[in-house]
């Protein structure tokens, strides 16, 4: 839960949330749990963004980055919604941008975590009206 806490809290930290929250978690882990718990955590935190190429080298950060991009699949309204209420997109432009980001999530994915969202990931190629 506290890897995208800084993105709910403040929409300025939203490029840089994932080193921001390193500092948030510790302030609210440090006196709760052992040191070493709070190194994992917070390194779970720096590499979960699927656009930082940061080494994912334990299964706690492969599957905390994981969840973090097949959320996306499970938020497809709500990114409906960013583009064309908020962005204020025409029809296609809209569903290219949310397509895309869809499709740059499915790649950075680990091979089992695509084996886990493909049906997501097909019904958003239909939904989006893609091939």
């Amino acid at each position: 839960m506290l890897h995208d806490v800084t993105s709910i809290t403040n929409k300025d930290y939203t490029e840089n949330h994932h080193i921001i929250g390193v500092e948030i978690a510790e302030e609210i882990l440090n006196n709760d749990i052992s040191k070493e718990k709070i190194m994992l955590i917070k390194k779970c935190i720096l590499n979960h963004r699927g656009s930082v190429l940061n080494e994912k080298n334990t299964l706690e950060d492969i599957w905390v980055s994981n969840a973090d991009t097949m959320s996306h699949f499970y938020i497809v309204l709500s990114l409906l919604r960013m583009v064309y209420v908020e962005k204020d997109m025409p029809i296609d432009d809209g569903a290219d941008f949310v397509f895309n980001k869809l499709q740059r999530s499915y790649n950075k994915l680990s091979k089992m975590g695509k084996e886990i969202i493909i049906p997501q990931y097909e019904a958003s190629k239909i939904l989006l009206m893609k091939k």
